[in-house]
């Protein structure tokens, strides 16, 4: 892990159907089921930095990086394209790696929304239960604010990937808490190559101009758990709201003074309902 932590982690390399480039993802702890935790977009795995350990009493653990994100070289294969639709058969290759026979998935922001697709598309026999954090299923911003990131040069974007820059962008991210410095670095490493750079732009882009993509979660036929802050100024607290109607089995939990990321904002109670939710 980029980020120095208490629970001793392994770096994964494992082969992908896509060129043979391979996945890569943190692992450790050890249990009959496994947790697998998806990031959002421009993060990687050191979001759950702190989501890790306790997680790890439990089960086996495995952090994975996204398409560009983090350590992945995936991205460099011609048929992963910044979509969407891609990443969803990026995630199904992910889960044939994946050595586990019962799986819990626990999406951020992005990562949550590819973990909302799978679960109301796919008949994943071995998928558990999953946990929604923050799912980008419908952004506040306008559908024609994919246009502007599209066109946005990679070498302007570059220019706002230093501490200052990210130190401006974290209240949008965070109300409570602000990285380290330490951690500040590990966050703007992968920001720094120019290619996943623009992926991860083109990828933003797609994500805006999906527009609302909380329908259809009457087919979840999963244990859901919603995990919402109720200062995220992206995603309206009223979709988390109708995703528990929709949802059969679907249970949520409201951070109050939170924003876009509970699992930083307010760890110790993210992990409590996360643990309450696994663990009952």
């Amino acid at each position: 892990m980029p980020v120095p932590t208490p629970t001793p982690l392994r770096s994964v390399y494992t082969p992908s159907p896509f060129r043979r480039l391979p996945f890569h993802w943190w692992e450790c702890g050890q249990g009959p089921d496994t947790l697998v935790f998806l990031h959002g977009i421009m993060a990687h795995a050191m979001a759950f930095r702190l989501a890790i350990a306790p997680a790890a009493e439990h089960f086996r653990v495995i952090v994975v990086d996204l398409p560009a994100h983090g350590r992945d070289q995936t991205y460099q294969a011609p048929e992963i394209a910044p979509t969407l639709d891609t990443l969803s058969d990026w995630l199904l290759a992910l889960f044939e790696a994946i050595d586990a026979p019962r799986i819990h998935l626990v999406g951020h922001s992005l990562g949550a929304t590819l973990s909302f697709l799978h679960a109301r598309h796919t008949p994943e026999r071995r998928l558990q239960s999953v946990s929604l954090v923050s799912p980008g299923l419908k952004l506040r911003p306008s559908p024609r604010t994919a246009p502007l990131i599209n066109a946005l040069p990679t070498s302007l974007a570059r220019l706002g990937m230093n501490r200052l820059g990210i130190r401006l962008l974290e209240p949008m991210q965070w109300r409570r808490a602000r990285m380290s410095p330490t951690e500040l670095d590990a966050y703007l490493s992968p920001l720094k190559e120019p290619a996943r750079l623009e992926f991860m732009l083109k990828l933003a882009s797609d994500l805006v101009a999906a527009g609302d993509r909380s329908a259809g979660g009457h087919t979840i036929d999963l244990p859901t758990l919603l995990l919402w802050g109720d200062r995220d100024h992206l995603l309206p607290l009223d979709t988390a709201h109708r995703l528990q109607r929709d949802i059969p089995d679907a249970r949520l939990h409201i951070f109050k003074g939170c924003g876009h990321s509970p699992m930083e904002d307010a760890p110790l109670e993210f992990n409590r309902a996360l643990h309450d939710f696994l663990i009952p």
